[in-house]
This record gives C-alpha cells, sequence and structure tokens, in this order.
C-alpha cells in the first residue's frame, strides 16, 4: 500500500479530539513538580496528546481537517527508509491512582507532532524523545476534558 492509499483511508476514519496538556494537568489541580528525565525511548502507544497543538489535531495527530501535507509524506518516507530523525521533545504525566500507588505515564508532544503521526500510523513501537516530567496528585481522567472544539 503507498501513501496515497494509507492517506485516503485515513480520511474516512473517525478521530476523537486530541489530548491537551494543560487541560489534563488543570483537571487534576496543577503540577506538584518536574524533573527532566533526559534522551529515552518512549513507547509510541503512550503519547496521546499535544502541548498547544491539541486544537489543531485529531487523536492520530493529523490534521483535522484531514490534509496530509508534504511534510508528512517526507517524514513518513524517512522511516519508511530507516533514516534517523531527530528526537520528538515531549512532557510527561506521572500521576496516582486514589490509593497513592503510581498511574499509567502519558505524554504530550511539545515537538514533534508530524513524526509522532507517522510513527502512529506506520506501527513504530518507539520513539527517542526528550522527556521532562510532570508529577500530579491525581490520576487524569481516561477522557479528554471537553473544550468544544469537536473533531
Amino acid at each position: 500500500m503507498g501513501f496515497g492509499d494509507l492517506f485516503a483511508r485515513l480520511r474516512g476514519r473517525k478521530h476523537r479530539d486530541l489530548r491537551s496538556f494543560d487541560q489534563d494537568v488543570d483537571a487534576v489541580g496543577g503540577v506538584r513538580g518536574q524533573v527532566d528525565r533526559g534522551f529515552k525511548e518512549v513507547p509510541v502507544d503512550k503519547i496521546v496528546g499535544s502541548v498547544g497543538r491539541a486544537h489543531n489535531l485529531r487523536s492520530d495527530f493529523f490534521y483535522r481537517s484531514g490534509d496530509v501535507t508534504r511534510r508528512y509524506e517526507r517524514i513518513g518516507e524517512a522511516m519508511k527508509q530507516g533514516k534517523a530523525l531527530p528526537p520528538v521533545e515531549v512532557y510527561k504525566i506521572k500521576g496516582k491512582e486514589e490509593d497513592g500507588t503510581p498511574a499509567d505515564s502519558r505524554y504530550y508532544v511539545v515537538d514533534g507532532n508530524h513524526r509522532v503521526a507517522m510513527a502512529k500510523q506506520m506501527g513504530v513501537d518507539a520513539l527517542d524523545a526528550h522527556v521532562v516530567e510532570y508529577k500530579v496528585d491525581g490520576k487524569v481522567p481516561e477522557e479528554p476534558p471537553k473544550d468544544g472544539s469537536g473533531a
């Protein structure tokens, strides 16, 4: 299947709203600490939102309009060829369950939304990332807060 076929299939799917870092942090009462975790591999399926771009993107990290730009195509071609791409920049939310045990981590893209979109579409398991972890007291809700923008 070529990229054109792949993108055509994408346009027909219904996607959720992309999670917003700011909204998710607000939903649990704000940040209580921050740590730079450096560079590591991040599971692509744990990248769930964006910092500052959630209103423009769908849950698959493509534009809400469904437009596939040349940039998406170039990144997809580079990934397919196995070329090294710069690490994405992500924020990690590390929360707690009601019983105080650590909750699953979630990652939000600061820089690299196009790379994440293509990684998700191509079934890539992990991406190299620079991670800054934000600690919060609660568990981020499963459903993103409603921002009224729709998909």
